[in-house]
């Protein structure tokens, strides 16, 4: 491919690597003390106000210490290659103009690509830095993933013995060297590539048995490279922390959705309506437009969402939020009124509440809704529509209040950012009463041991409630005389009294909590039980349809006599506690105890004669619901040989 006029080389007095004011790698952030002329700051100061007058987006301005961060690296670029003619402050410069005309309209040439991290958060482009991409979620805060000495030295190892063989015995990939490289100097890995670090061990571990393992070839330099036999350990160790750590995350999940389930008020539903998954609907912050960057009406703050829920609360009979889809049941489609036959509602909201993160809406689905969030699978979200500003009611014209959700639209592309609002799914327990039926034994079995883990969890959180609260009890019976022999005064006898009525308030609240976990396990135990029988009856039946397709294989072959079906049934169903007897018949040779070559048989072991025969064109006319005439001519197609033996021809 061609060189541009920008990809010319630097001359050898142009290269220059860091330097006493700017040592190498200042620029690897947005913010590293980088010092440059005084002229170059005007500049940059100039470009920066003139670019923040333009745009007023957040995730479109910059400010002073990115500019200078993107001019250190293309001053730094310039010593490796530039347009003739051009010094080392023009240069830098021009890739800062560059980097603006990326951060307010998103145009750039393919292989700019190097101040993706530089650009502003929110930026659709910008890409995680280093320590962003290593960012360990809270749940694995107790794991180490700093690699371990063994697994440093080992990566070192290998770069060295890598470095002495000759290119054609030299191994690993550059994802590999990579690898090595952060291993060797100790840096700390992420929850994925400790995972991608396992997955490497495990498929590889057969490499140890190579030709040239004992040579240090390829595939040993690999192996060490990714940290060796103690990088191995340490991979297995970690992905078995995380995945504890995510079997406690579920189960709390669980718990936390039981105890949320079983707490939950008692809406007024209208008749045809289940409640769902309640989800966060409004995120904090300001909504902007996909196309321009734009804003899009005012930021949402909590006192706009508390305004919205003080609304809701006091017209949810007048002015009832709808759930619909696509914006179905909005009086305005593209500046039209919608015609009446665009309703498709699927349900109602029969709660708001404020929460630290936004709003979140409790729905209640008709069948329409509950099948359209079913089958969405997860992938949908809602897209709320409502009105900012003095809202008046439609009947009196008095004001109502300065803001109120009309409508709840589901969709899958919603205005606001995917990560921000929940995904609209179905309250978990109906999905699972729905396809129980469905479910196949092992399937079952998952879902019958994660409800007995709920039980235990909850049957545990009763005791700690209970001994809790007893413990509280005990505090508050206790004399007077024990607590304080000395008087009181009366504004010490009223708080004491106030203390005491709260804390029986508190212990009241406290009794229904553990009503509302009695409530909650005995439900999870009917349907432990329902789950349990479901279980053993298809277990019964995998083993009867094993135990038949046994048998039926044993007279096929000529291994037993029709005669000896129930008794070898009988051996099929002893041969755990007494395999001789099971062993007995299925050692025997084929055809030693029926000669097929003398007597017919069928699938079924059974001799092949008319009556044979005639009864099972009769079996085949009432299964298929045809006539004898047209059984005998499907028996005689799929079954030619034993047609011709019992009728000959």
């Amino acid at each position: 491919m061609a060189r541009t006029q920008a990809q010319t080389p630097a001359p050898k007095r142009d290269q220059i690597e860091g330097s006493s004011k700017n040592p190498k790698g200042s620029a690897s952030g947005s913010r590293g003390g980088i010092k440059i002329g005084e002229a170059a700051i005007k500049s940059l100061e100039n470009m920066r106000d003139k670019h923040n007058e333009k745009y007023k987006v957040k995730s479109k301005r910059v400010d002073l210490g990115t500019l200078k961060a993107v001019f250190r690296r293309g001053a730094g670029a310039f010593s490796t290659s530039h347009r003739p003619g051009m010094n080392r402050t023009q240069w830098a410069l021009a890739r800062v103009r560059a980097f603006l005309k990326l951060v307010g309209t998103g145009q750039r040439k393919e292989s700019y690509n190097t101040d993706l991290d530089l650009l502003p958060k929110g930026h659709p482009q910008r890409t995680e830095t280093k320590s962003e991409a290593l960012a360990v979620p809270d749940k694995y805060s107790h794991i180490n993933f700093t690699p371990p000495q063994g697994a440093q030295d080992a990566a070192k190892r290998a770069l060295e013995v890598r470095a002495d063989k000759p290119p054609s015995q030299r191994g690993m990939t550059p994802v590999g060297i990579a690898r090595a490289r952060d291993l060797a100097n100790g840096r700390a890995m992420s929850p994925e590539t400790v995972k991608r670090m396992l997955a490497y061990f495990t498929r590889h571990e057969v490499d140890k048995q190579g030709s040239t393992w004992n040579k240090q070839g390829k595939g040993w330099q690999a192996w060490q490279g990714w940290g060796g036999d103690a990088g191995f350990a340490w991979a297995r160790k970690v992905v078995r922390q995380m995945n504890a750590a995510d079997n406690k995350g579920q189960a709390l999940r669980a718990y936390g959705e039981a105890i949320q389930l079983s707490a939950l008020p008692d809406y007024e539903v209208p008749e045809g309506l289940t409640i769902g998954k309640p989800f966060k609907t409004l995120a904090l912050g300001q909504v902007s437009s996909r196309m321009n960057g734009e804003s899009i009406g005012q930021a949402i703050d909590e006192d706009m969402l508390e305004e919205m829920v003080r609304v809701y609360k006091a017209r949810r009979l007048a002015d009832p939020v709808i759930i619909d889809w696509q914006h179905a049941t909005s009086p305005f489609q593209g500046g039209s009124i919608a015609p009446p036959e665009s309703g498709n509602a699927l349900g109602m909201i029969v709660d708001l509440e404020l929460r630290e993160d936004g709003l979140y809406a409790t729905p209640a689905y008709n069948e329409r809704g509950l099948d359209v969030v079913k089958n969405a699978g997860g992938i949908l979200w809602s897209s709320p529509e409502f009105l900012a500003g003095e809202v008046f009611d439609r009947a009196g014209g008095e004001k109502i209040g300065d803001a109120q959700l009309l409508a709840i639209t589901l969709t899958p592309r919603p205005a606001q950012s995917h990560d921000r609002i929940d995904r609209v799914t179905l309250n978990e327990r109906l999905e699972e009463m729905d396809n129980i039926e469905s479910m196949s034994v092992e399937e079952l079995k998952a879902a019958l041991a994660a409800k007995h883990e709920m039980v235990l969890e909850l049957e545990q959180k009763i005791k700690d409630m209970q001994a809790e609260s007893e413990a509280a009890l005990a505090t508050e019976d206790k004399p007077e005389d024990e607590e304080k022999p000395q008087a009181m005064t009366q504004d010490e006898d009223e708080e004491k009294k106030k203390a005491q009525m709260s804390l029986s308030e508190g212990h009241q609240l406290f009794r229904e909590q553990i009503r509302n976990l009695e409530a909650q396990t005995i439900k999870l135990g009917e349907q432990l039980a329902a789950s349990g029988a479901r279980i053993e009856m298809l277990e019964a039946e995998k083993r009867d349809i094993e135990k038949r397709q046994a048998v039926r294989e044993l007279l096929e072959s000529g291994r037993i006599t029709p005669a000896e079906e129930t008794v070898v049934a009988k051996a099929f169903e002893l041969r755990e506690v007494q395999p001789e007897f099971w062993q007995m018949f299925t050692e025997r040779s084929p055809a030693s105890s029926v000669p097929l070559g003398q007597i017919g048989h069928g699938a079924s072991g059974q001799e092949i004669n008319k009556a044979t025969v005639h009864e099972a064109i009769k079996a085949l006319a009432t299964e298929k619901s045809v006539t004898y005439s047209e059984a005998l001519t499907m028996y005689r197609t799929t079954n030619p040989d034993n047609y011709a033996q019992a009728f000959g021809g």
